[in-house]
């Protein structure tokens, strides 16, 4: 799998940690430049990644499509004339609703792209307003038929819960929107309040509220059972999709496959080792000018970190983690390394076990980082 991160956004949303920036349109050219240049620094040292078989490209961000045709189609050259692309590449762009229109995303799916991520978050205006969205909930939908239209195959939307001022009701109103939408895919995420975000100083300073756990709780059920309802199977904590419509970049990511990314925050995960890109933009410019990769953070992966993260990943999915799987990966069995572990989370009804692959419960999902944290090892 291959990233590709686009750090610039129309506006920054109060909520986001992410690397992502506004007013830096002076920057865009630059940075292309620059980020193709990083993947010729990549293949100088990793001479052999060009030889392994690429079928997912994703063009996040930030807001990908802040960039022109033009710009994107530069990008995605250098990759096609480095790697080498299978003909079935599941090809995701990241976009906001209201940013877009027909001919842009026509000409999307004419470069290549198959499936694209709209970033809608809500229907309410009201809340978009307050969350410094730049669409409203017309536009979502707009975006949406839109991007049928033009021809993408796979169409996804976020969905944020949780919001400041939000109501059950609300939720039931983006539930009953969807049904109607032709879209076969949706991410669904509770509200993260980020050290550091505009959303963190004015809950801080209680100029803001965001609900309390037991109604946020009710949100979760709420959107849980009417995504069910919809049609639409959970098949990864976050995310639910009609007719096994899965992002099968993301899938590499939880089962535990090699990934690459380039661009400022990116992450990538090769031969064991995870590395981390400089965040911010002019650092990494300015690093990739003097031939040095951007890479601030390297991580060799032990043994022992490997079968951990293996198994909170795999759990995160349907297919849960796998005893045979697990034993062809490392020669052991899983049991035996963390049976104790198993048991407990078996007996406290977060995992069950069946067709010898341990899957969380309903009730496992809705604690999915307590049961991860416990194949943690001191």
């Amino acid at each position: 799998g291959l990233y590709v991160h686009i750090p610039f956004c129309k506006q920054k949303c109060m909520y986001c940690d992410f690397p992502a920036y506004q007013n830096l349109q002076d920057y865009y050219e630059t940075y292309i430049y620059a980020l193709v240049q990083e993947i010729d620094l990549w293949i100088s040292e990793h001479p052999e990644s060009k030889e392994r078989p690429i079928d997912t490209i994703y063009f996040g961000g930030g807001t990908p499509t802040e960039l022109s045709i033009q710009q994107i189609k530069m990008i995605l050259d250098k990759i096609k004339s480095t790697f080498t692309i299978t003909d079935d590449c599941h090809m995701t762009i990241e976009s906001n609703p209201g940013e877009v229109d027909l001919r842009y995303l026509t000409k999307l799916v004419q470069l290549g792209f198959n499936r694209i991520s709209f970033g809608v978050q809500t229907f309410d205006d009201k809340a978009l307003t307050m969350l410094h969205r730049s669409h409203n909930g017309e536009k979502a939908k707009e975006a949406v038929y839109d991007a049928k239209e033009a021809g993408f195959a796979d169409i996804n939307i976020d969905l944020i819960y949780g919001l400041p001022r939000q109501s059950l009701d609300d939720i039931k109103r983006n539930l009953t929107i969807v049904e109607e939408l032709p879209i076969n895919h949706i991410s669904t995420y509770g509200l993260q309040v980020e050290v550091g975000t505009y959303l963190y100083h004015l809950v801080q300073k209680n100029l803001i509220s965001i609900p309390s756990e037991s109604i946020d709780e009710a949100m979760y059920d709420t959107m849980m059972e009417g995504l069910k309802e919809l049609g639409f199977e959970r098949y990864e904590i976050s995310n639910f999709s009609k007719d096994n419509s899965y992002s099968r970049h993301n899938l590499k990511y939880w089962h535990y496959v090699d990934y690459l990314g380039f661009g400022a925050g990116a992450h990538s995960f090769y031969n064991g080792v995870r590395r981390s890109n400089n965040r911010n933009v002019m650092p990494y410019i300015q690093s990739v000018d003097r031939y040095v990769m951007p890479t601030i953070d390297t991580e060799t992966i032990t043994l022992e970190r490997a079968q951990e993260d293996f198994c909170f990943l795999a759990l995160r999915t349907k297919w849960g983690l796998d005893e045979q799987k697990f034993e062809d990966t490392f020669g052991v069995s899983v049991y035996d390394l963390f049976g104790t572990t198993l048991e407990d989370l078996v007996s406290k009804g977060l995992l069950e076990y069946q067709n010898a692959s341990y899957h969380l419960t309903a009730e496992g999902a809705k604690h999915g980082n307590y049961v991860f944290s416990q194949f943690i090892r001191e």
